[in-house]
């Protein structure tokens, strides 16, 4: 068993920091073909609020920007070198770094441990050539980092600006996750790949993303550590800050062999590790897609005091299958106060359901929203809102007037209570999502999934409340 320690950590934030706020940024492998990463990495810095250095071998210009053939030619000093040449010069290429003023780099390089033995003779002898010339690296075999409000240092695209940071084992799987939180308009404020961590780990990211102003959820895929004791304390210390989400690879067997030759680490035990994750503090995500909507709404709505939830719909389906969910995930369904439902019974029609779930009929449109948002936050009963809507297409309504409604129920009460948004009809029903969405409601396509991440948003509030108490 894993005891907590209250022994904080030495921040990492001073020497972390120019990773992502660099002022200027030279780049090693710049290359003007489209089909190289130099090239690609070298547009994303172009396109960002900083200084770019490419250096090349093979030309004086690149992308209309001028090139130099070393970093001993750069006319002023930098902060960061970010390198994407071949692994077997990168060990060389440390006390030109720090010659140039740098004592940060970023290895995108592959061809390291993750290739076997003779991988790892150049990931040690780039290790030893780094401690030697005084430079601290992320990576190798990285995707490299990105600061949503100044800089893309990697070769996939730019996040959303939000509050959201995360750091991933996998370069792949990191970059990819960008485009999806790209489209699902979820907004990112750093994201870092640190690749085989042969030097800057997940310990250094975490501890420096806890004391991040910028930063107020951190999501974390991890697929294996070596130091796991320093892990759960950089995870438990940041979990007191605020909420880590945490998505584990390799957790089958056939998993964990994976892991081993995509990273070079160890998976470790599945039920050990679980453990850890919640005596640490933090949530668990069970696939990439949901990673990032438990983020949402951390990152959207304050924590609740409670399990007990209140539903409403306009389809009776709707509320069955959040009840059921919410069920399965150990959330309560509230009973609500009698002052409540003679309320709901005055202003409901006679065939409405006035006990929790809420169905307000197919016919109930923007009023109906309102008054039952606003008396169910008014019920001391329910510390969460879940409100469900199948857009109808009928009888006039418009595709937004139950999310307008249900803002103007937020709007009068002044409780700080969670609400939840789950808006069926596919594309009929995106305009009310996006309106919802726009106002710091998180929204979702399906009820198992709010209620998953409602599940998530009590868990660490029951958590906090106890560590705060203590």
């Amino acid at each position: 068993m894993i005891v907590m320690t209250s022994e904080q950590p030495t921040t990492s934030f001073d020497k972390i920091d120019p990773f992502f706020n660099p002022r200027r940024i030279a780049l090693v492998g710049a290359s003007s073909d489209y089909r190289k990463l130099g090239n690609s990495i070298l547009m994303n810095l172009l396109a960002s609020e900083i200084e770019t250095y490419p250096i090349t071998r093979n030309r004086d210009q690149v992308l209309g920007v001028k090139a130099y053939s070393s970093l001993s030619e750069l006319p002023k000093t930098i902060d960061l070198v970010i390198v994407a040449v071949a692994a077997k010069y990168c060990p060389g290429l440390m006390r030109e770094i720090h010659a140039a003023g740098a004592q940060h780099a970023i290895i995108i390089s592959g061809g390291f441990s993750e290739t076997g033995e003779t991988g790892l003779e150049i990931e040690e002898t780039l290790i030893s050539a780094a401690q030697n010339a005084g430079v601290r690296f992320i990576g190798p075999n990285c995707v490299g980092v990105s600061n949503s409000r100044l800089f893309n240092g990697t070769f996939t695209m730019m996040p959303e600006r939000g509050n959201i940071a995360f750091v991933s084992q996998s370069g792949a799987l990191g970059g990819m996750s960008i485009y999806t939180t790209r489209a699902k308009r979820i907004g990112m404020s750093k994201f870092a790949s640190i690749g085989n961590a042969a030097d800057i780990n997940f310990v250094e990211i975490i501890d420096y993303f806890r004391e991040d102003p910028k930063s107020t959820v951190i999501a974390v895929y991890v697929e294996g550590v070596d130091d796991g004791r320093s892990f759960y304390q950089s995870l438990r210390h940041a979990a007191t800050r605020k909420p880590v989400v945490v998505l584990k690879g390799g957790r089958s067997d056939a998993g964990s062999h994976a892991t081993q030759s995509h990273t070079g680490s160890l998976a470790g035990s599945i039920p050990i590790f679980d453990g850890m994750i919640k005596q640490a503090g933090c949530v668990t995500a069970p696939t990439l897609d949901t990673l990032f909507e438990i983020c949402k709404i951390f990152d959207y709505q304050p924590l609740p005091h409670g399990r007990n939830i209140g539903i409403i719909s306009n389809t009776g389906g709707g509320g069955v299958l959040a009840t059921d969910a919410a069920s399965d995930l150990h959330l309560q369904i509230s009973e609500l106060k009698k002052k409540t439902m003679l309320k709901l019974k005055q202003v409901l029609p006679p065939m409405a359901s006035i006990k929790n779930p809420i169905d307000v009929l197919a016919g109930g449109g923007r009023r109906e929203y309102r008054i039952t948002t606003e008396l169910l936050l008014e019920d001391s009963n329910v510390d969460m809102l879940l409100v469900i809507c199948g857009v109808p297409t009928f009888a006039g309504m418009t595709q937004t007037e139950h999310a307008a409604g249900t803002l103007e129920g937020i709007r009068m009460t002044d409780t700080a209570k969670p609400v939840i948004g789950v808006w069926l009809a596919g594309d009929v029903g995106k305009p009310g999502k996006d309106l919802l969405e726009m106002n710091r409601i998180p929204c979702y396509d399906d009820p198992a999934l709010a209620t998953l991440c409602m599940s998530r948003l009590a868990e660490y509030s029951e958590w906090h409340s106890k560590h705060q108490e203590n």
